[in-house]
């Protein structure tokens, strides 16, 4: 990067003394003390003190296990002060180390204090979980202020497959990312809520109205269709899950086979809550049936008498 930081320079105007220059002029030992300053104004104005040069550049390069760490300061040395600083954490898979560096030196040389951008994060999944750069961020919807750069996102929710991606922030303005989580295919649905029956009165019996068996009827259909399409579902999950790259946490297939299994469970789910529902009404249905009193029952008497044979009927009809 010193070569990034030398070319920079000499394309703005700037006069450049390189490090080979300074460590010719210092020799070997003063050399050693000008690295021992680091970024602190005071100690660099005095190890270049005899050298023609008003500003200097120094920096430091890390890494820790995702990251490239670049810190850069442009030091003053008469007054010594601190004139700008640039501090960036590079994402390495984002493989844009010398990019970002390079253009983020010009405003640095210009004694421009870097500016930060904000991102907004949401997700198609209300409450998703989520993190940036490997650190929780909370639930969606989050906004943070960022330095500029690509920054890694993660996007998860309960029955959802998870979201990795890479976002970019640009200094001085907004991104705003909607993260479309794609559901599980086959997810089990909600359960329902147990249908309470109670045992027919010993007057009424129990008995099945004409509704109840419809509901029934309809609960029976709506069942098979979606365990159809749950077994469509997963089959689908299954062919998804066979290019599983567990090294980049990726799928491969197309997406429309994604969406594909998205409907058939999303339908699924319907069927079985139609299902649900038909199953409820047929409880409720019957039991009121069964709670109902009984009809009163008719008899029949025949008899002999003086008049001749007689017969009675008693009850309601």
């Amino acid at each position: 990067m010193t070569g990034q930081v030398l070319d920079a320079a000499r394309a703005q105007g700037l006069k450049v003394v390189g490090p080979e220059e300074v460590e010719t002029f210092l020799g070997p030992k003063g050399t050693l003390a000008l690295k021992q300053c680091g970024p602190t104004p005071g100690c660099l104005a005095e190890r270049l003190a005899d050298l023609p040069v008003n500003r200097v550049v120094v920096g430091t390069l890390g890494r820790d296990p995702a990251h490239y760490l670049v810190h850069f300061w442009l030091i003053s040395l008469n007054p010594p002060g601190t004139v700008a600083e640039l501090d960036r954490s590079i994402l390495i898979a984002s493989r844009r180390l010398q990019p970002d560096v390079a253009a983020a030196l010009p405003a640095l040389l210009r004694g421009e204090q870097e500016v930060k951008g904000t991102l907004v994060l949401e997700a198609s999944v209300p409450e998703a979980a989520a993190s940036l750069d490997g650190e929780p961020l909370g639930q969606t919807p989050v906004t943070r202020l960022l330095k500029p750069g690509k920054h890694e996102v993660r996007v998860s929710h309960p029955g959802y497959y998870p979201v990795e991606r890479l976002v970019t922030v640009e200094a001085g303005k907004t991104t705003h990312d909607v993260v479309r989580l794609v559901a599980v295919p086959g997810a089990a649905p909600p359960a329902l809520p147990p249908v309470e029956t109670s045992a027919p009165v010993a007057s009424g019996g129990f008995r099945v109205p004409v509704a109840g068996w419809v509901a029934l009827g309809v609960g029976f259909a709506a069942g098979a269709a979606g365990a159809w399409l749950a077994v469509a579902a997963h089959n689908n999950q299954d062919q998804l899950l066979a290019g599983y790259n567990p090294a980049r946490n990726s799928y491969q297939g197309f997406r429309s086979q994604a969406v594909s299994g998205q409907n058939q469970a999303t339908w699924a789910n319907v069927c079985f809550g139609i299902a649900g529902a038909g199953l409820l009404t047929w409880g409720v249905l019957t039991w009121i049936a069964s709670s109902a009193p009984a009809e009163p029952h008719t008899s029949l008497g025949v008899g002999v008498g003086p008049q001749g044979a007689t017969v009675s009927v008693s009850g309601s009809f």
